[in-house]
């Protein structure tokens, strides 16, 4: 299926493969001879190339198989948020097609910049082109193994199809083992560390591969695979080039609201009117909200911020934002999915020390309505709207895609400092995430005490539930460090269960063959390979 879609995406701008179809090649036909005559055309193929990589599908498909949302008021029960995962499940056929298209642009790209010699004037710049594109494929792999490998940490357990040429439309291509993938996203990330001239700072420098997020890639990279002394060292050098964490604190010290302005979670309404006054402006995803945190004008993409790499997505294109919310991140902009009440009841947790979490006011919009019972709770009474994506200017649920966050470094350096039995330190790492959280400028939060790895590993993996959440996180993160932190179970609560008539289960162990997802019934049918167990 995914040869199909990609031979269709590229007879749409007159592309052929000289193995495609008859081997005709027709009067004008723009071919890759013809295409790649200068760095110019290179330049405008990569262009093409990033907007075949996307993220949607696994940010989505990670909510939905775990505990970060519920039903919302305008969404309707679906069988991946009920557990039912089959081999024609839309999400893994989407998440598949969707990598492997990236896969052959780049390829296409890469092939096609052997048909010609640069002048020595540009040398360099050839050489940036194909770095990005390598460095967009290692991703692509790097995406495809993370959710069709049933262990990232084992080289010898079958991993996805490895593609470093272009196959013809009838090619068969068979499962490679993990090593084997992995072995070519190591190529590839070398040759872009070598050859990428992109800057690593100034307008937009982070919404291209360069040195730093190759380096984010590696750090997570090495952190699933389980090689803990490489993901902290390339954690280290993304946090030492920066971005710094972005601040939670306001310009504008009339905009805080007291601490004692909170409301219990078990309440109609969370958000006083004095609040709601307080942070309008949060409301704005205009760039007039200066008085908003640096954290918050990053999620309407006002700013950098904290972000080493994101994809671009220009107004009113990719709607990513009506996943979650139909037109726009409030009441009546038609919640689809809602942020699950145990979330949400981690994010009204007081940080220590008089500090505030921030993300509480970020991620959840000040329209929702809450029972003061939880359990009486319906999908149409209490709706916890989902704001993490809430558009930029001129365009409602617009938003680039958050690839790449320094506060995800920290995490991972906190991680391999457990895994180094370095208890204080993993302890300093959450600290300073957890500091860069908080709104209330006075306050400190206070450094955790961990007794044991496994408590470090549960606080580890509650901060990386709050701070990665709908990015596309959780789903692999309760697979690798779940049974680590003492984690059993996905954690959705009950009545968003009973909401979303996912009872028959409620919840999955982490251990479970659905935190692998399927070969596509779809590519297999073309295709065929070994299918990953249970299904």
């Amino acid at each position: 299926m995914f040869k199909k879609l990609l031979l269709i995406g590229l007879l749409s701008i007159g592309l052929y493969s000289c193995d495609d179809a008859l081997e005709i090649t027709q009067d004008g036909e723009l071919n890759d001879k013809t295409l790649f005559q200068s760095v110019a055309n290179m330049q405008l193929f990569l262009n093409e190339t990033y907007d075949r990589v996307s993220v949607q599908n696994d940010i989505l498909v990670s909510s939905l198989l775990t505990d970060e949302v519920g039903l919302g008021s305008a969404g309707f029960s679906n069988e991946t948020h009920r557990f039912f995962i089959f081999s024609t499940n839309g999400f893994a056929s989407s998440i598949w097609n969707q990598h492997y298209q990236a896969i052959n642009y780049s390829n296409r790209l890469i092939r096609g910049a052997q048909l010609f010699t640069p002048p020595a004037s540009d040398v360099a710049a050839y050489n940036n082109i194909i770095a990005q594109a390598r460095a967009i494929r290692a991703f692509s792999h790097f995406q495809l193994l993370t959710y069709f490998s049933s262990d990232l940490s084992n080289d010898n357990v079958p991993g996805v199809m490895k593609l470093d040429f272009v196959p013809t439309a009838q090619q068969k291509v068979p499962r490679s083992t993990n090593g084997e993938v992995f072995a070519l996203i190591e190529s590839d990330l070398l040759f872009a560390q070598n050859n990428l001239t992109t800057a690593t700072t100034g307008a937009d420098s982070w919404t291209f591969f360069n040195v730093n997020s190759v380096n984010a890639l590696r750090a997570r990279m090495y952190l699933y695979r389980k090689n803990y002394v490489l993901a902290e060292q390339y954690a280290n050098l993304v946090i030492a080039a920066g971005p710094a964490l972005a601040s939670c604190t306001f310009s504008n010290s009339a905009s805080i609201p007291a601490t004692s302005a909170f409301t219990p979670i078990a309440v109609t309404n969370p958000f006083s009117a004095a609040q709601v006054t307080a942070l309008t402006s949060l409301e704005s995803v205009s760039a007039t909200a200066t008085n908003a945190p640096l954290y918050r004008r990053m999620w309407t993409d006002q700013v950098q911020g904290e972000i080493v790499l994101s994809l671009k997505r220009a107004t009113n294109n990719s709607n990513f934002g009506s996943q979650y919310n139909t037109n726009q991140s409030n009441l009546s902009g038609g919640p689809l999915f809602d942020m699950s009440r145990n979330l949400y009841g981690i994010y009204s947790q007081p940080l220590g020390g008089g500090a505030e979490d921030f993300r509480r006011w970020s991620f959840v919009d000040r329209t929702s309505t809450f029972q003061a019972n939880p359990l009486t709770a319906t999908k149409s009474n209490e709706v916890i709207v989902i704001d993490k994506y809430p558009g930029k200017t001129g365009s409602a649920g617009t938003n680039d895609l958050k690839i790449f966050r320094i506060s995800e470094m920290y995490l991972i350096k906190a991680e391999c400092r457990v895994r180094a039995n370095d208890l204080p330190g993993a302890a300093a790492a959450i600290q300073l995430v957890r500091q860069a959280r908080n709104y209330v400028a006075s306050a400190t939060v206070p450094t955790p005490v961990y007794s044991s790895n496994t408590n470090a590993f549960a606080d580890i993996l509650l901060e990386r539930r709050k701070e990665l959440a709908f990015e596309g996180h959780r789903y692999i993160d309760l697979k690798r460090l779940g049974t680590d932190a003492g984690v059993t179970v996905t954690d959705r609560y009950s009545q968003d269960a009973v909401n979303a008539s996912a009872l028959s289960p409620a919840n999955i162990n982490v251990t479970d063959y659905r935190f692998t997802l399927p070969i596509p019934q779809n590519e297999l049918n073309v295709n065929p390979m070994l299918q990953n167990p249970g299904y």
